[in-house]
């Protein structure tokens, strides 16, 4: 046993062992100043021990263990706050999101109840181990009780909390989504259980526009929600109702409103598509039929040159690079398609590009699907146009596939960095700790390649791979589910 040194005021010995130091005491107490017992002051009792002081053993040895200075739900929240919600500090307006707006209203609405209940019920279910299921399930369902008594007090002051609300609640309900067996049937996109809270953030909204519009103007999780929904119809082949279509009522603008506009033709043409492709196959079509697969035709046409133009206008600073890997090994793996990868001098530049890629990928593929309308009988189909949406479709895949690693940061340059330089080197970096504000940034294009019937096969089945990977390291069941499972758009 150390022995005090009597280092004034105390000595280390001391500290490490807990005791009370030598040189703390008062002249002439002794070593055992602490129990009267041991330093002689006073004799020990005889006989059996109180009852008293039996049960107090007792209890010491049943009791429970101490209660933790910080409870399982306040760590999960700063956890899930600090780990899962970060912005990439230089995001450009028109890849922002719903989780970019949490921060100022978490601040500004702290000890809400309805955003508190939302946000740890997310943030322990993200927790995936049995306690924390267990108390986000009872917040969830506490989270839900609440909800039904206080929907109808929605006003200005509220609204922006109940948005970010519905937004953790339908976050839920993807990470607790329990994917089918493996043999089972193809899923659709309206089997998903979050699709539900889709529909409590569009009424949120529908309020909003017609009741509180002229006195509220649009916030930024307003907006950002609206584009939420526009992409979760656009998953659905759902039409969007008249009184969300104009972006600019919802606070976008700039070249922001014009890819708004486009998307939201988008969603509307695919939706018409699917009216027209059931038509089909009855085998029983209106005499108008050909008329307005020709008309989707032609909307297919300038939405695609919308793209392009819109595309043009990119500033020069977002050019990308293209790159070669130095030492390549067997390809695909886990993050690379190709030796061939494309960089930007920004991230948050990639991202943009990401998104222009899949929304072309996407339009292409519902253009192959008018084409086959317009022409029922193989022989009478239009090859030219056909063959162009095909190399469309594949460039804009070949892209994407290219830019994935840059946006995960699995490489740096090792060759020549002039940004006139065209095929310089670069080096794989696979063990670089991926980051959740990454991830999330390229869930959106990857989940609408993964989905496209006409990506080729073997590309589809990587995209799906690293949507996959995404999904299981953001703790989200329903982007994780892989294979058979997954719908096509």
């Amino acid at each position: 046993m150390l022995q005090c040194d009597e280092t004034q005021p105390v000595c280390q010995r001391c500290i490490k062992s807990g005791r009370t130091c030598q040189g703390m005491r008062k002249p002439g107490s002794v070593v055992h100043s602490e129990n009267s017992y041991a330093s002689g002051n006073r004799k020990r009792p005889r006989g059996p021990r109180s009852t008293f002081a039996i049960e107090a053993m007792r209890n010491a040895k049943t009791a429970p263990p101490q209660r933790a200075l910080v409870d399982l739900k306040t760590e999960a929240t700063g956890y899930y706050v600090h780990y899962y919600l970060q912005s990439l500090p230089n995001a450009l307006g028109i890849s922002k999101s719903v989780p970019d707006d949490f921060m100022p209203i978490w601040l500004a609405k702290a000890g809400d109840g309805i955003l508190d209940l939302a946000l740890s019920s997310m943030a322990l279910a993200a927790r995936q181990h049995t306690r924390a299921a267990l108390d986000a399930s009872a917040n969830y369902q506490q989270l839900l009780q609440t909800t039904r008594g206080t929907i109808f007090s929605l006003n200005e002051g509220n609204i922006d909390a109940w948005l970010l609300a519905i937004f953790f609640m339908s976050r839920y309900e993807q990470v607790v989504h329990l994917p089918r067996q493996r043999h089972s049937t193809a899923i659709s996109a309206v089997d998903f259980q979050t699709f539900s809270h889709h529909d409590g953030a569009l009424a949120i909204l529908k309020t909003w526009k017609e009741s509180l519009s002229h006195c509220h103007p649009p916030t930024s999780i307003i907006k950002h929600t609206r584009r939420g929904m526009i992409r979760s119809a656009l998953l659905r082949k759902l039409a969007l109702p008249d009184w969300i279509l104009d972006g600019a009522a919802f606070g976008e603008e700039g070249w922001e409103l014009e890819y708004d506009c486009l998307s939201v033709r988008i969603t509307n043409l695919r939706y018409h598509v699917s009216l027209l492709a059931k038509e089909a196959a009855t085998r029983d079509t209106s005499p108008d039929f050909a008329s307005a697969a020709q008309a989707l035709n032609i909307e297919a046409c300038e939405i695609d040159n919308g793209l392009k133009d819109w595309n043009s206008r990119f500033p020069h600073a977002w050019s990308t690079q293209r790159h070669t890997l130095s030492d390549p090994p067997p390809l695909p793996t886990a993050f690379f398609y190709s030796p061939t990868v494309l960089t930007c001098s920004s991230v948050a530049y990639t991202a943009v590009w990401n998104q222009y890629y899949a929304m072309r990928m996407l339009h292409n593929s519902t253009h192959l699907k008018i084409l086959t309308l317009c022409h029922p009988h193989p022989d009478t189909l239009d090859d030219t146009k056909r063959l162009e949406c095909i190399s469309c479709l594949d460039t804009m895949a070949n892209d994407l596939a290219s830019s994935i690693p840059f946006c995960l940061q699995k490489f740096e340059v090792v060759g020549n960095t002039d940004s006139s330089a065209d095929q310089s080197l670069v080096a794989m970096n696979t063990n670089h700790d991926l980051k959740p504000t990454m991830a999330s940034m390229t869930v959106w294009p990857l989940s609408i390649a993964s989905c496209l019937g006409d990506v080729k096969v073997e590309q589809r089945l990587w995209f799906r791979d690293v949507l996959s990977r995404l999904g299981r390291m953001l703790g989200d069941r329903v982007i994780e589910s892989e294979g058979d499972q997954w719908f096509e758009l």
